[in-house]
C-alpha cells in the first residue's frame, strides 16, 4: 500500500480514506474556507488535510464538484487567475451564508490535538514571531506597525508558494462518479435551429428543472417520446448546455436515418412539449490535466461541444471531429487553447474507423499529462481507444472510451472501459 504523509511529517495509509464530515459538512467547509481567503482548489485539498492533522485529503473528484455547486448556486465564483488554475472568491451570499453556518463547521471539525501536531522548526519560528511581536506592539508606532503587517503578509505569501508547489494532482482517482435523484420532467420548447444541415438544436424550459444537475460533460439523459402505446421508445441524448437561472436545458439532435428522436427534433415548433429524466448519474474527470484529445463522430459532437466551452485557460483542447462534409463542421469558442480537426467521410463510413486512425496517426500530441475522450460507433471508438493505447502508448487510466451507439440495433451502446 502506497504512503501518504501528512502535515505531521507521518507515513498515514494511501488506501480509501473515510470522511471525517458528510457531503453537506464538507461544502459548509468549502465556503467557509474561500469566505476566509480566496482559494484554489489544491489549496483547499491541502487546507483541509492540515485541519485534520492529516487524517483526510480529499481527492480533485470530490473537491471539484463541491465548487461547482457552490458556484452554480452563486454563493462562491471562480475565475482562470493564474493560467491553469480557478481561483475561487466567496459572492455576496455566500459569505451571509458561511457566517450563519459558521458554528455548525467548527463543530464537524475532527479535533486537531493541539500544538504538538505541528513540526517542530515551524512550532519555534511561530513562538520566535509571537515573541517579536510581543516585544514590539508596546511601543510601535503606526509605520512600524504597517512594517510588520507588510512581513506577516509576505511571510504568508511565501508559506502560500511553497504548498502550492509542494501540492502535486493526486492521479490516482482520476475519475469520481456521482449519483443523481431521477426525476422524470416535462418541458417546453422554446427555440430551434439549425446549426448544420444536420444538427438541429432545441431550447426547452420548464420549472420543473428546478434542481436538476449535470457535472459531466458527457451525461446522459432519458428522452421519452410517445408511440402511440402504453410504453414511449426512449433514447439517451447529452445535455448540451443548462441555464439553472432561466431553466433552460439545451439539445442537440444529429439528424439520421428516420427514428423517434429524429422524427420528434424535424417536427418540434415553439410549445411542444418533451419528457426526460435524468441523468441517473455523472462521471467528473479531475482537472489536473494540461491538455485534452476529444475524438468523436456526429453523435459525439454535443458533448465535445460542451466540454470544450467549459475548460479554462490555460489547458490545451484537441478535437478531432468526424462528419459526412465541410457543412457539418461547427465552430466552438472556449478560454482554453482550442485546435479542431475535421475528418470528413461518407454516412456509410461511419462504422469504419480508418479515417479516424488516419487523423489519429498524423496528430501530434502536446507535453505534460493529457486525457483522451473517444465517442463514436463501437468499432471505431474501440478501434481508436486501441490504437491510442497500444501505437501512442497512452497511460490506460487517461482515457475513456464509449460506444455510443451499435450498427443495426436500435438504441444500443457499448462500454469499452475495462
Amino acid at each position: 500500500m502506497k504512503q501518504h504523509h501528512g502535515p505531521d511529517g507521518r507515513a498515514h495509509p494511501r488506501g480509501r480514506q473515510k470522511r471525517p464530515f458528510d457531503n453537506g459538512t464538507l461544502r459548509l467547509l468549502v465556503l467557509d474556507m474561500i469566505a476566509a481567503a480566496p482559494r484554489h482548489g489544491y489549496e483547499i485539498m491541502t487546507e483541509i488535510e492540515t485541519r485534520t492533522a492529516g487524517a483526510y485529503r480529499p481527492s480533485p473528484g470530490v473537491i471539484y464538484p463541491v465548487l461547482s455547486k457552490l458556484e452554480d448556486e452563486g454563493l462562491i465564483s471562480c475565475e482562470a487567475a493564474d493560467g491553469k488554475r480557478k481561483l475561487c472568491q466567496i459572492t455576496d451570499a455566500g459569505a451571509a451564508y458561511a457566517v450563519a453556518n459558521h458554528k455548525r463547521v467548527r463543530s464537524a471539525l475532527p479535533h486537531r490535538g493541539g500544538r504538538h501536531n505541528v513540526p517542530f522548526p515551524v512550532r519555534d519560528a511561530m513562538d520566535a514571531l509571537k515573541a517579536a511581536l510581543r516585544g514590539r506592539m508596546g511601543t510601535a508606532d503606526t509605520t512600524t506597525i504597517a512594517a510588520m503587517a507588510e512581513a506577516i503578509h509576505a511571510a504568508a505569501e511565501t508559506i502560500n508558494g511553497l504548498t502550492d508547489q509542494a501540492s502535486e494532482p493526486d492521479m490516482n482517482q482520476i475519475i469520481t462518479r456521482h449519483r443523481h435523484e431521477i426525476r422524470r420532467r416535462t418541458l417546453t420548447v422554446t427555440n430551434t435551429q439549425r446549426l448544420t444541415p444536420h444538427m438541429i438544436r432545441v431550447e426547452l424550459e420548464s420549472p420543473e428543472l428546478e434542481g436538476f444537475t449535470s457535472l459531466g460533460f458527457d451525461d446522459h439523459i432519458k428522452l421519452f417520446f410517445d408511440t402511440g402505446t402504453d410504453k414511449p421508445a426512449m433514447r439517451d441524448y447529452t445535455p448540451r448546455g443548462f441555464d439553472a437561472a432561466a431553466n433552460r436545458l439545451t439539445l442537440d439532435f444529429a439528424v439520421h436515418d428516420a427514428g423517434p428522436a429524429t422524427d420528434w427534433a424535424l417536427n418540434a415548433g415553439v410549445g411542444t412539449q418533451l419528457q426526460i429524466g435524468g441523468p441517473r448519474g455523472s462521471a467528473v474527470i479531475a482537472p489536473v490535466f494540461d491538455w485534452y484529445l476529444l475524438v468523436g463522430d456526429e453523435t459525439a459532437l454535443p458533448a465535445m461541444g460542451r466540454r470544450v466551452e467549459e475548460l479554462p485557460a490555460g489547458v490545451q483542447v484537441i478535437t478531432v471531429g468526424a462528419v459526412i462534409d465541410g457543412a457539418e463542421e461547427q465552430t466552438w469558442t472556449s478560454d482554453a487553447d482550442l485546435t479542431a480537426h475535421w475528418v470528413h467521410r461518407p454516412a456509410s463510413a461511419a462504422t469504419n474507423p480508418a479515417p479516424v486512425l488516419d487523423a489519429l496517426r498524423d496528430l501530434p500530441l502536446p507535453e505534460g499529462r493529457g486525457f483522451i475522450w473517444i465517442a463514436a460507433e463501437a468499432s471505431v471508438a474501440r478501434a481508436a481507444k486501441e490504437y491510442m493505447l497500444t501505437e501512442r502508448t497512452h497511460p490506460r487510466e487517461w482515457l475513456k472510451a464509449s460506444g455510443y451507439w451499435v450498427q443495426g440495433e436500435a438504441d444500443a451502446k457499448a462500454k469499452l472501459d475495462d
